[in-house]
């Protein structure tokens, strides 16, 4: 038998039409995670990125998704636990690899190139301010 955790969503968004938004960008997550085993494609990324706009959104799908047998696992995890070391350093090699090709192979344009240096130094700062767990705990 299941067991119920929270199902509320902690927050959710007062127009309409941004539930609205926020409830399509969740479903588009969703499918995202239909390509999770090709290289590349996060599933725990898309899994987070999903319950965030649910919880923006829709406190049935934000329940569904926290009381999922798999998908909950992972969303309680991070919630309750943080990340391991080993979690943020493969994120961080992610980070800059995925950006150093953008940069280098995709654009010439010197200020896209530090629009993305930008935006990589902001996402590795914020994969290391969060919370870290034990690999020990589940």
């Amino acid at each position: 038998m299941a067991q119920s955790v929270e199902t509320t969503a902690p927050r959710k968004a007062r127009s309409p039409i941004m539930r609205a938004l926020f409830f399509v960008l969740g479903l588009i997550s969703l499918a995202l995670l239909a390509f999770s085993w090709l290289p590349g494609i996060p599933t725990f990324d898309l899994v987070l990125l999903a319950a965030f706009f649910f919880s923006m959104s829709s406190d049935r799908m934000y329940g569904w998704m926290v009381n999922h047998p798999y998908f909950g696992k992972i969303i309680r995890g991070y919630r309750d636990h943080g990340l391991t070391m080993r979690m943020k350093w493969i994120a961080a090699v992610a980070i800059t690899s995925s950006l150093l090709v953008s940069g280098v192979f995709l654009t010439d344009l010197l200020w896209v190139r530090l629009l993305l240096a930008a935006a990589g130094v902001y996402a590795i700062w914020f994969v290391f301010s969060r919370p870290t767990r034990d690999p020990a705990t589940t």
